[in-house]
């Protein structure tokens, strides 16, 4: 029967050119070997943002790669998981496509879906399967109950080689929630597309003197809003999933993205991170943005942010999430700007030398590269 159902999607699904997707597209980025490539990158990005990590990863592995792009970073809510399994369909389905190369898949849904197609279709394994940025969050209710059997469904599954993490401290957490062998995760650090801080300078929103606040995952905007009630300071807050907070010093702005919100971020006194689950990796491509663009970081202690990417008192301040520790933070860098401007040179130096798409690149190259030696 599965058989026979992989047949009638064989035959539905159109050429990989034309599939299903009307903004999908490929990019060989071996231009004259597109067949010839052992590795193929899946990514939901655009060749813009993908370009250096490319450049890293066919250094690090001394091999090209092909690169297949499916738009999909700025498509939200049930379409955008729809689009995952769709393409998850597509790749299975095409097997002859994909044999005998190593798949990487850029956004881990994509990676969980094919895994989880290839075990319920029993199917042969023709390629070796890597997925990027694993998160797993646990949820509530019938719905968290669902997604945790999904996900482990997937991950679990001979189809799947490598699982490749953001922070180190979650591969033991994650090697027992799924029952899984601890060599089955690696760990690169995220990178993140280089900026021109100039370009962004804006004096009257400098003038305004505010702490800025972005992202969804895992925050804790409600314990900053706590913190800066009586405060003379004000919090501008960048999230489009946040209600409006009737505190006077707290601006909550729920459509401010792309450039607009890099020059909000940019004329911040700093940029504050506070989280819900200590233990759950979050925060790091805003993070590395704020870095790069030479704003001073002040950051809850977390697993793996904290332990990872940041050094306390050298490229950000760390605190324990507590309301005095972080007033203590941010009067010290009111108090001392000399300091805050060596936080955010160091921010910027260790960005454009260790954080960069080319530097994740290079890593994640460098962990397929091992695990095909295994």
């Amino acid at each position: 029967m599965c058989k026979s159902f992989i047949m009638i999607l064989n035959h539905c699904t159109p050429p990989p050119k034309k599939f299903v997707f009307t903004r999908g597209w490929y990019y060989n980025h071996t231009v004259g070997v597109p067949d010839m490539a052992e590795h193929v990158l899946l990514i939901d990005s655009s060749y813009e943002e993908a370009e250096g990590f490319v450049r890293g990863l066919e250094e690090a592995t001394a091999s090209p790669w092909e690169v297949e792009l499916y738009p999909n970073n700025t498509t939200y809510g049930l379409r955008r998981y729809l689009k995952f399994f769709t393409v998850a369909l597509h790749v299975v389905t095409h097997p002859a496509r994909y044999s005998g190369k190593t798949l990487l898949c850029w956004q881990q849904f994509y990676g969980i879906a094919i895994a989880f197609f290839c075990r319920l279709f029993h199917l042969k394994k023709r390629f070796r399967l890597v997925i990027m940025t694993f998160i797993y969050k646990p949820k509530s209710g019938f719905v968290g109950r669902l997604f945790e059997r999904f996900v482990r469904y997937a991950v679990t599954s001979d189809a799947v080689d490598r699982i490749l993490l953001t922070t180190r401290a979650e591969a033991p957490r994650y090697a027992e929630t799924f029952g899984l062998p601890l060599s089955r995760f690696g760990f690169a650090h995220c990178g993140s597309i280089p900026h021109d801080p100039a370009a962004y300078d804006d004096p009257a929103l400098k003038a305004q003197g505010y702490y800025f606040a972005t992202g969804r995952s895992n925050r804790d905007y409600d314990f900053l809003i706590r913190a800066f009630r009586g405060r003379p300071e004000t919090l501008c807050i960048a999230c489009d999933v946040l209600a409006l907070c009737p505190e006077p010093n707290v601006q909550v702005e729920p459509r401010l993205f792309g450039e607009a919100m890099l020059r909000r971020m940019r004329n911040a006194k700093a940029v504050l991170f506070a989280f819900e689950n200590d233990q759950v990796a979050s925060g790091q491509l805003t993070f590395l943005t704020a870095m790069d663009l030479g704003v001073p970081v002040i950051v809850t202690q977390t697993q793996g942010l904290t332990d990872d990417y940041l050094t306390d008192g050298v490229t950000g301040l760390v605190v324990p999430k507590e309301e005095a520790a972080l007033h203590e933070a941010m009067d010290r860098l009111a108090a001392d700007p000399a300091f805050a401007a060596r936080l955010s040179a160091n921010a910027k130096q260790a960005f454009r030398t260790r954080f960069t798409y080319y530097h994740a690149g290079k890593e994640v190259g460098a962990q397929i590269s091992e695990s095909e030696m295994v």
